[in-house]
C-alpha cells in the first residue's frame, strides 16, 4: 500500500552556499575598475572626483551592511517566522562591518576636500560654521563615528553569534536573546545612523539643514538593503541551492517588503521636498535651488523614475514579486538607484559660491561604487561559506519550510 508523502518531510540539508564563479568574477572585476578609476582621479589632480567617489562607494556598502542587522531586528521582533530559511543572507552581510567601517572613516582623509567646515580658516570668516564647530569638528566626527561603527559591528557580532550558536546548541532561549538584542539595537540605530548620515553626506553643505534627511537615509538603507537581500535570495532559488527551503511564498513576502520601501522612500522623500518648498526658507531650499543648475536638474528628475516609479510600476502584478526572473532585476534597477542617489547627494555640494559643481556622466564615481560593491561581494561570499546554508535548529524552522 503506497502512503501519501509526509506533508511535513524536512527537504534534504543544502551546502553550504557561495557565490558563483560569475559573480565571483564581476567582483574581482569590480574591484580593478574601481581600483583602477581611483587612481588615475588621483593621479591627474582630480582631488574633488576621487574623495566623492570614494564616499559614494564607502557609504553604499556600509548602509548594505548594517541592514543586514536592521533586517534580522525587525523580524525578529515582528516574529517573522517565514523569513528563517533566509537569514543566511543578512547574517553574511554584516560580515562587511569592520572592514566597511575602517574604509568609511578613512573617508576623514579626505575632509580638506570634502568638507568645507573641516578648514579653521573657513570656520573662523564664517558665523554659522562657527556656531556649529562645537559639533561640527574633526574629533567628534572621528569619535562619533567610531562609536556608532563600533556600536553596529557589536550587535552584528553577538546576534549572528546567537544564530551561530543555535545552530549547534537549538532551543529558544537563542531566539529570546536575540529579540532582545534587537529591540535594543533598533534604539541605537535610529540615534546612529543620524549622526553618521550627518557628518558624511549632510554636513558636505553646513549650512543647509534639513529635519528629514536621517530619516531619508534609513529608507535609503531599508530600501537598497531589502533589495539586495531580494537579489541573493532570488538569485540562489534560481540556481536550485535552496529548493525545499524557499519557495514562491517566501519570495513574494520579501518582494512585497522591497514594494513597500519604494513607496516608503517616495513618501519621504517628498515629505522633505515639500516642507523646505513650503517653509521656502534660503538655508533649506539652497539644497534643491543647487540641484536645479549647473546642469543638475535632469540627473535630479531621473532619480524619481529610477528609485519609485519604475520600480513601483513593475512590481505591482503578484506574479512579479514571486517569481525570481521577474523580482532580480527590478531589485538591481532599486540597487543602481541608491547609487544615483548618492551621486545627487554628493556631487553638487562639492562646491561653493561661484565654484559650484557642475554636473558630469558618473563613469568615475560608477566604477569605484563597483569597486567597493565588489569588495562586499567577496567578503559577503567568504561569509556565506561559513557556516550552514540554513539554521537548522531554529525553533521557528518548520513554519518557515511550510509558509504560505
Amino acid at each position: 500500500m503506497r502512503h501519501a508523502p509526509d506533508a511535513h518531510a524536512v527537504p534534504p540539508v543544502p551546502a553550504r552556499l557561495h557565490l558563483s564563479t560569475l559573480v565571483r568574477g564581476l567582483a574581482v572585476a569590480g574591484v580593478a575598475g574601481g581600483g583602477a578609476a581611483l587612481a588615475w582621479a588621483f593621479s591627474q589632480g582630480h582631488a574633488g572626483l576621487a574623495w566623492s567617489s570614494y564616499l559614494i562607494g564607502a557609504f553604499f556598502t556600509l548602509g548594505l551592511a548594517v541592514f543586514g542587522v536592521a533586517w534580522m531586528s525587525m523580524l525578529y521582533l515582528s516574529n517573522a517566522d517565514w523569513s528563517v530559511t533566509m537569514r543566511r543572507v543578512p547574517e553574511a552581510m554584516t560580515a562587511w562591518l569592520l572592514p566597511g567601517g575602517v574604509l568609511t572613516l578613512l573617508v576623514g582623509a579626505g575632509a580638506g576636500v570634502l568638507y568645507h567646515w573641516s578648514h579653521p580658516s573657513a570656520v573662523a570668516q564664517d558665523a554659522l560654521l562657527a556656531h556649529k564647530a562645537p559639533f561640527l569638528n574633526m574629533t567628534l566626527f572621528f569619535a562619533l563615528n567610531a562609536a556608532s561603527l563600533a556600536a553596529w559591528l557589536a550587535f552584528a557580532v553577538a546576534m549572528t553569534g546567537a544564530s551561530r550558536r543555535q545552530d549547534r546548541e537549538g532551543g529558544v532561549a537563542l531566539t529570546r536573546k536575540n529579540r532582545a538584542l534587537s529591540a535594543a539595537f533598533l534604539v541605537v540605530f535610529a540615534l546612529t545612523i543620524s549622526v553618521v548620515s550627518f557628518y558624511l553626506l549632510l554636513s558636505l553643505e553646513a549650512h543647509w539643514f534639513s529635519t528629514m534627511f536621517a530619516v531619508l537615509v534609513f529608507t535609503d538603507v531599508v530600501q537598497t538593503g531589502t533589495a539586495f537581500v531580494a537579489i541573493a535570495v532570488g538569485l540562489l532559488m534560481m540556481s536550485g541551492r535552496l529548493e525545499g527551503w524557499v519557495n514562491e511564498n517566501h519570495l513574494h513576502s520579501l518582494g512585497k517588503m522591497v514594494f513597500a520601501a519604494t513607496g516608503f522612500w517616495a513618501y519621504i522623500y517628498f515629505c522633505q521636498f515639500l516642507l523646505i518648498w513650503y517653509a521656502n526658507i534660503p538655508e533649506e531650499t539652497v539644497y534643491f535651488l543647487r540641484r536645479a543648475d549647473n546642469g543638475w536638474l535632469p540627473y535630479f528628475l531621473i532619480l524619481p523614475a529610477l528609485k519609485f516609479v519604475l520600480p513601483f510600476l513593475l512590481l505591482l502584478p503578484r506574479d512579479a514579486k514571486r517569481e525570481p526572473y521577474r523580482l532580480v532585476p527590478v531589485s538591481l534597477l532599486v540597487v543602481f538607484a541608491q547609487f544615483w542617489e548618492l551621486y545627487l547627494m554628493v556631487g553638487p555640494a562639492l562646491g561653493h559660491g561661484e565654484h559650484a559643481a557642475a554636473a558630469h556622466v558618473p563613469v568615475v564615481e560608477l566604477l569605484v561604487t563597483a569597486g567597493f560593491l565588489g569588495l562586499f561581494l567577496l567578503v559577503f561570499g567568504w561569509d556565506l561559506r561559513r557556516h550552514e546554508a540554513v539554521p537548522l535548529k531554529d525553533p521557528a524552522l518548520e513554519s518557515s519550510l511550510h509558509y504560505h
